[in-house]
């Protein structure tokens, strides 16, 4: 016997029988999300009703930062222990919204719904993560009235003592490096191409106390690029700006082979080469270069002017302990981390590789924009699914909010030693 597959039309009946009861649609019920703004878990649950199958074959969830409306790409054995990390993280809706605000650099509103969270909202009152989240701000913004304040009624609320207020602006933890100022790296070899990464240098150095110019993904360098690099170098150190200049020994390495042909090098390449020992410090070698250049090109030889006001031995010297560091046994970020191809995340990879323990340092480091968390919560993944145990070391609350709320697991915090 055939079955039809499908209903009959509303409305219709067969010749004889009865007419069709006249069935007016139910109004559909107003959307909750209509009626208030988004928050961070509403984001999450939209994106969970998006679920789809993972590959065959697939090891771990990814996070992606292509097509809208949410980087997040979830998948159903993802579900489960999101939900168990939500659970025992402290997280609450309140302490989601600040960490996704911060993230995007909006931490004058990210401490306004923490103060009027720990105040009113019933969650954010009993949840110690989003305090001490408040806390953060609190000193990063150097509010000090506003801090001591919020420790009084800290006490009341979890009878214990609160955190310490730290001389200096943001928390100067033991053993951290010192947290400041901005990250530049660049990559690749440079051209004319780089001309806006370059120009970055001299605009984020009107914004930030200091700046630290990461070399050790360049490969080299054309005429131009050599020049462009250069006149951006000289200038910052004309104006005796505190630049800290990393990992220059690949590029350096590449020049000096390229000015072995005098002339015939690229005369930018003899610039670009000539400023970097000055960075360096090297009196010595910039004085022999400087001769040899003066005679290939038939000019005077420039003169030695390095950096003022910041210890020089200690430029190429730091970019060197901090190698020999992430080499040895720890992976140290700083400053900013932002995007899916942050160059400091992109050492997670090569760092990994013959570890069992993945230790990352994280107590300078001063925001995570919610890509770059993306991007690291795959590379968590990946790292694990190899069976190897990756250990995020001193990441401050609100930073570590938003690593919760993004999908890492509380297991991979632990405190820093003091």
């Amino acid at each position: 016997m055939a079955f039809k597959l499908f209903p009959k039309p509303p409305g219709k009946s067969k010749p004889g029988g009865r007419p069709a009861p006249d069935v007016k649609p139910k109004a559909a019920p107003a959307n909750r999300a209509e009626l208030r703004p988004a928050s961070a878990r509403d984001l999450a649950a939209s994106v969970k009703e998006r679920a789809t199958a993972p590959k065959v074959g697939a090891v771990a969830p990814e996070i992606t930062d292509t097509g809208p409306p949410s980087i997040i790409e979830w998948t159903p054995s993802l579900h489960q222990n999101l939900e168990v990390a939500v659970g025992n993280s402290g997280l609450c809706a309140v302490l989601e919204n600040a960490a996704l605000l911060y993230a995007n650099g909006q931490a004058p509103q990210a401490r306004e719904i923490l103060q009027q969270g720990v105040a009113e909202d019933h969650d954010a009152k009993g949840s110690q993560l989003a305090w001490l989240a408040l806390f953060d701000l609190l000193q990063r913004a150097g509010d000090r009235q506003a801090f001591d304040q919020l420790a009084l009624q800290y006490v009341v609320a979890f009878e214990r003592s609160a955190p310490a207020w730290e001389d200096g602006g943001a928390p100067s933890r033991q053993g951290a490096r010192p947290a400041a100022g901005g990250y530049i790296g660049l990559t690749g070899k440079l051209s004319a191409a780089h001309a806006p990464q370059i120009a970055n240098l001299h605009s984020a150095s009107k914004k930030q106390p200091q700046i630290r110019l990461d070399l050790g993904s360049v490969t080299g360098a054309d005429d131009a690029g050599a020049k462009l690099l250069a006149d951006a170098l000289a200038k910052l150190r004309k104006s005796r700006y505190p630049l800290a200049v990393l990992h220059p020994e690949k590029i350096c390495r590449a020049l000096e082979v390229s000015v072995a042909h005098g002339r015939g090098a690229d005369e930018g390449h003899w610039i670009l080469m000539l400023e970097l020992l000055q960075w360096q410090n090297d009196h010595k070698v910039f004085e022999d270069r400087a001769i040899e250049y003066a005679v290939a090109f038939e000019v005077s030889p420039p003169s030695w002017e390095p950096p003022a006001g910041m210890p020089l031995a200690n430029v190429a010297s730091g970019a060197a302990s901090t190698s020999a560091t992430e080499n040895a046994e720890t992976l140290v970020w700083q400053g900013t981390l932002t995007g899916s191809s942050d160059t400091q995340l992109a050492k997670l990879n090569m760092f990994r590789e013959g570890r069992h323990s993945v230790p990352i340092d994280m107590t300078a480091v001063e925001r995570v924009d919610f890509v770059c968390a993306g991007a690291l919560f795959n590379a968590i993944a990946r790292a694990e699914s190899q069976r190897k145990s990756v250990q995020i070391i001193g990441a401050s609350p609100i930073i570590r909010a938003l690593l919760l709320l993004i999908g890492i697991s509380p297991h991979n915090f632990i405190k820093k030693a003091m």
